[in-house]
């Protein structure tokens, strides 16, 4: 039967990748608030502090990233 791996893959190795996928996401973006909050604590005015998130966060094209071929 070699149905077995192909169930294998979608019931266990699929939504675990999903998982560990959304979990960076997460990551990515508490790190983007943190750095944002921590900016607004030192009393940066709001406009230093938008320059500031858009030159120093990393620009990921995340859709880009997952849609690559190798």
């Amino acid at each position: 039967m070699r149905v077995l791996p192909f169930l294998r893959f979608f019931l266990y190795y699929l939504p675990r990748l999903m998982f560990h996928i959304a979990g960076l996401f997460r990551i990515f973006n508490r790190g983007k608030k943190a750095f944002r909050k921590a900016l607004e604590k030192e009393g940066l005015p709001d406009d230093v502090v938008e320059v500031l998130i858009a030159e120093l966060s990393p620009d990921v094209e995340w859709k880009e990233l997952l849609r690559r071929k190798t």
